[in-house]
């Protein structure tokens, strides 16, 4: 167990107190060789001893019991300071041991003790990485080995604000997730509040399936992440910018989880921007084709909002096949990061493009980032700027740099962006403008209390789903469940009830007219009272789950014990 305060200092012992203890050791030694030969040469004790037993009788000084001194004084004033002198040393040296001894218990208490504070568990680069990064924030980090009940109590879960479970997990998969399920069963303090958890999962369709089966659930903040989607995630969050106009052609070279991961986060970022039309996006692999027609038929974004090009071949065919249009991005995404570093450096056919056209992903060799740049102090060139080599640890440093970062959307919040995307397009097929209200912007500028009835939405859709007779899975084809009109005209209602009674909990009042200042909406009356326009609101809110879990990789699935206890079931569009 390891503790680390913010700034990633730790505690050390003063030098100044151990050079003391050594010179204090060392001046009792001396001064008691000198005293014992002056001592024994005294015609007063004349006392025959050879040079071993001055060494034995001057270190007895250390345990008061020197065999010559017993014939008593008068004792040399160097004598005399040795006899004072070893003794303070040996009880420094007990009180030394004895803190020693029990620090570890008592570092073990005040960890128990501690509220607030993130524990990382596990001894792997992505939690060197996330505890570097929470260290720099100011956060107070307990790195615990083992993710077992005992060393998250000795860690302080009880008043622990945040659990990142990051253990390698290759070999258990299930490691991190049994994790965050000791963590959030644990005894909490009665200071503490909420526990977020978040279980790192290198399988992306494991993690996919785990979110769904979390869906229902009441766990607030917690999350089964993936790496290479948080990283993808982080990377097209800050090249969208570059995507703003005109037309655009990206070639992902390597399609592992970190390459079909930049294909669907590519997909939703175009799709947010409402463009009309596709992002063209070459895929290179062996297995482009059939890769590609799986992220079609999971991802309803990807078939949306990309036009495919499949390249089938490895990172090295780019160099004898012209690429056209020439792509606005190349990703090298290869997980032989060899490979992908030679190609960056040998295709002179990828350096055309502008600056930082060529993202050159690296994990293993992230360290290699650092050595590629435009000013003189840097090792290596980046071909004035057309380089772009990113590695997975800073993308994923930036995600926990706050409350706000990646690492901490929980299902419940990326839904919630989905429904937020899916009213912007909704609101703009009926006319709408963006701006018109206070929700008619972009989650960015959403307010925090849109964002929150947002979540609460996101949060009733698995009871939703079970009044159905339905849970959800990951997706397997394009196909998605939806429920008949007697049921949409239910959920509807219900749905409006919902609404209707977080309004009023958040001081809202009917009103003619919607005024955000004085929190007035003329939508808070009865159903029955609705004009016809906004009960279609309500009816989509039920008709858009399964578009919304489409967006999240999910689709609406039938439960068959449900079915036998006559719950109304859903038709296939």
């Amino acid at each position: 167990m390891r503790t680390t305060p913010p700034g990633g200092r730790r505690g050390r012992a003063l030098p100044a107190a151990r050079w003391g203890f050594a010179l204090t050791v060392v001046a009792s030694v001396a001064l008691g060789l000198w005293g014992l030969e002056l001592y024994t040469r005294d015609p007063r004790h004349l006392i025959e001893l050879s040079l071993l037993d001055f060494v034995y009788h001057d270190l007895q000084l250390f345990v008061l019991d020197s065999s010559p001194l017993e014939a008593g004084g008068p004792f040399p004033w160097q004598l005399e300071i040795a006899r004072f002198l070893a003794p303070a040393a040996t009880v420094y040296a007990l009180f030394e041991a004895g803190r020693a001894i029990f620090a570890v218990e008592w570092q073990r208490r005040r960890r128990r003790r501690r509220h607030g504070h993130a524990i990382v568990v596990g001894d792997t680069p992505t939690a060197t990485a996330i505890s570097a990064e929470l260290r720099s924030t100011g956060r107070y980090v307990v790195h615990a080995d083992t993710g077992d009940a005992a060393a998250l109590h000795d860690a302080g879960v009880a008043g622990a604000a945040v659990v990142y479970a990051c253990a390698d997990d290759r070999t258990d998969s299930s490691v991190n997730v049994l994790t965050v399920a000791t963590a959030s069963q644990a005894r909490r303090s009665g200071k503490a509040g909420p526990l977020a958890v978040y279980a790192h999962v290198s399988d992306p369709a494991y993690a996919l399936s785990l979110r769904a089966r979390h869906l229902s659930q009441p766990h607030v903040g917690a999350d089964f992440f993936n790496i290479d989607e948080l990283a993808a995630r982080e990377l097209v969050r800050r090249d969208a910018a570059t995507f703003e106009h005109g037309p655009a052609h990206v070639v992902i070279a390597g399609l592992g989880a970190f390459g079909q991961a930049m294909v669907v986060e590519l997909a939703r970022m175009w799709q947010l921007r409402g463009r009309a039309d596709q992002l063209t996006v070459t895929l290179v692999d062996p297995a482009a084709a059939d890769l590609a027609e799986q992220l079609r038929r999971r991802w309803p974004a990807v078939a949306e909002s990309c036009r495919l090009r499949p390249m089938p071949g490895h990172l090295g065919d780019l160099a004898g096949q012209a690429v056209s249009p020439p792509p606005h991005r190349t990703y090298l995404c290869h997980e032989d990061e060899d490979a992908a570093v030679l190609a960056a450096l040998t295709m002179t056919a990828l350096w055309h493009g502008g600056p930082r056209s060529l993202v050159l992903r690296l994990d293993r060799l992230s360290r290699l980032a650092d050595a590629f740049g435009s000013d003189p102090a840097s090792l290596l060139d980046d071909f004035e700027g057309v380089l772009w080599p990113v590695s997975v640890g800073s993308l994923i440093a930036n995600t926990v740099q706050s409350d706000d970062g990646t690492i901490h959307e929980d299902t419940y919040q990326r839904l919630a962006q989905s429904i937020h995307h899916l009213y912007l397009r909704r609101s703009r097929d009926r006319g709408t403008h963006p701006g018109e209200t206070a929700a008619l912007v972009p989650w960015e500028q959403l307010d925090p209390a849109y964002r929150l009835a947002n979540v609460r939405q996101a949060r009733d859709i698995g009871a939703k789903l079970t009044r159905l007779g339905c849970t959800v899975a990951p997706r397997t084809g394009d196909g998605i469940e939806t429920a008949d009109d007697v049921q949409v005209e239910s959920l509807a209602v219900t749905e409006h009830e919902r609404w209707t009674d977080e309004r009023v909990r958040q001081g809202w009042t009917y009103g003619d007219v919607r005024d955000e200042h004085a929190k007035t909406h003329p939508s808070i009356k009865p159903w029955d009272q609705l004009p016809e326009s906004e009960r279609e609101k309500d009816r989509d809110v039920v008709r858009d789950i399964p578009l919304i879990l489409a967006d999240f990789g999910l689709q609406v699935v039938r439960l068959p014990q449900l079915a036998a206890t006559g719950v109304p079931q859903p038709r296939r569009a």
